[in-house]
């Protein structure tokens, strides 16, 4: 269950910004997503452990 929380609130982070996002730059962004990750239990926080935030 906590993966299906985490997946739904990634997908509420992506809809409640789509508009911005073309707007914002990519460092805002890489900050909205590391935010996400480290909001979430450790279970879900280990399967982006290997995340290239450098990109």
């Amino acid at each position: 269950m906590e993966l299906v929380d985490a997946l739904r609130s990634l997908m509420k982070l992506f809809i409640e910004n789509a508009n911005g996002f073309a707007a914002e730059n990519t460092e805002t962004i890489k900050s909205k997503l590391k935010d996400w990750v480290t909001s979430q239990t450790r279970f879900v926080q280990a399967l982006f452990a290997n995340f290239c935030w450098e990109s």
